[in-house]
């Protein structure tokens, strides 16, 4: 979405928020009291020391990865990610730890979740990227259950910023922005709700790519192949471009064996947030954002694609929408096309990224290439109780034929730079030509 945040990604997102009950009601008597609030007594006092001793081993893993100097560019450039995610942990221990104390927490899942998230730090310290993404997906469901998923909150409990999901048969696949998961996570699920992590989609970038600069993939299944479109910037300029690989199956390995980005636009500013979207008569399409230069404001394009999907086709792109109204903030990015009742729909992400004044707009599109009308005098969706600073849309139907809509945000009170960005999902609903975004079961 914004040039000025990528590569800003953080993998550690266990955020303690959600306040529920520390002792059921209805004790029959008072040994029995007496026995729960020693057995609560207990568990805070274990918790409290689990986090201190989580919170030290933190501590230390940032003052040894400050003071190593020695190593590649990219072995650096690493470390400096891991550094920044281990600061966020540290803060997010630093919230359970407080909840501990006024018993706003579940401790059961304080102590799992913030166990799995100093596992994870420790491997990644070791080198074992692997073993990292293993411990937090261990502990998802602690996470989960601090997050509220089940009463809106998230269906994933850390870091998956630019989300886009697409049905393969009853099963789901959503692809993600670069983390210490690889260049583009990828994550399966049957029915929306539970996630699990599926390795990384496109582990060998193009030979023009710079490493650990990759984000806002987009997928399609056309012919025979599955199409990942994603942003990266160049190794020389570090422009950023948009490019294409491909796949027989949906969890890929994707490959990339361009020698050149498929679209740039270096005179507006680079060009990001490719999204892929097809006609009402199966042809491919292309929308994304130009993020602004020469005295041009951001803005959304699109242009049709070959029949394999791999290069654009025609001599320009069309001008979809630029920002218009006061809410946008000058901005327009994260695209999403898709076909709704013999129209077409484009969603999109206005203002600023890292606030929570970010929202979720909408078009009317009279064809695949426009023009495109803003039916609303405000953005469709915006912060809720559960979450704060909703952008990245990716509309899509599930199995059942549903529109559904993933999207990621900030949790109340923890947005911006070092806070991840998690996954939500809603249903759309379509009420007099608007699309509506319904209120989670």
């Amino acid at each position: 979405m914004g040039v000025r945040r990528r590569g800003r990604r953080v993998v550690i997102g266990a955020v303690v928020t959600v306040t529920v009950g520390l002792l059921a009601a209805g004790v029959a008597d008072d040994i029995h009291v007496q026995r729960e609030l020693h057995r609560s007594q207990t568990q805070v006092t274990a918790t409290r020391t689990m986090v201190r001793r989580t919170n030290a081993l933190l501590s230390s893993t940032t003052r040894s990865l400050r003071v190593t100097n020695q190593g590649s560019d990219a072995t650096q450039a690493n470390l400096a990610k891991i550094t920044t995610q281990i600061s966020a942990a540290q803060k997010q221990l630093a919230q359970a730890k407080a909840g501990v104390a006024t018993g706003e927490v579940v401790l059961g899942a304080v102590h799992s979740c913030a166990g799995g998230v100093s596992r994870s730090v420790a491997a990644l310290q070791a080198g074992n990227q692997k073993a990292a993404v293993g411990a937090l997906s261990s502990v998802r469901t602690a996470c989960l259950d601090m997050l509220g998923s089940g009463s809106g909150g998230p269906v994933y409990p850390f870091d998956f910023a630019d989300p886009s999901v697409i049905d393969v048969k009853g099963t789901y696949y959503a692809y993600g922005t670069n983390s210490t998961a690889g260049n583009i996570q990828i994550m399966e699920s049957t029915d929306l709700q539970n996630w699990r992590k599926a390795g990384d989609a496109l582990p060998t970038l193009a030979s023009w790519a710079t490493p650990g600069a990759t984000w806002a993939p987009a997928v399609i299944h056309l012919k025979r192949s599955y199409l990942l479109y994603y942003t990266a910037a160049t190794s020389g300029s570090r422009i950023q471009c948009l490019s294409v690989a491909t796949a027989r199956r949906p969890q890929g390995p994707f490959t990339d064996s361009s020698k050149a980005p498929l679209e740039c636009q270096t005179t507006l500013g680079g060009s990001i947030d490719p999204s892929p979207y097809l006609d009402a008569d199966g042809d491919p399409y292309l929308t994304w954002k130009s993020n602004g230069g020469s005295g041009q404001p951001s803005t959304i394009w699109a242009q049709a694609l070959d029949n394999q999907g791999t290069a654009l086709k025609g001599s320009e792109a069309t001008l979809m929408i630029r920002p218009s109204q006061g809410w946008e903030a000058s901005v327009v990015e994260g695209p999403s096309m898709v076909a709704v009742a013999g129209s077409y729909d484009l969603f999109y992400s206005g203002n600023n990224w890292d606030t929570s004044h970010y929202a979720i707009g909408v078009a009317h599109c009279t064809g695949p290439l426009g023009p495109c009308t803003k039916p609303l005098s405000g953005p469709l969706y915006v912060s809720q109780a559960s979450f704060e600073g909703p952008g990245g849309a990716a509309v899509f139907t599930d199995a059942q034929g549903n529109l559904q809509m993933a999207f990621q945000a900030w949790l109340p009170g923890a947005v911006g730079y070092p806070h991840p960005r998690l996954l939500f999902v809603r249903q759309l609903a379509i009420v007099d030509g608007i699309p509506r975004v319904d209120a989670p079961g």
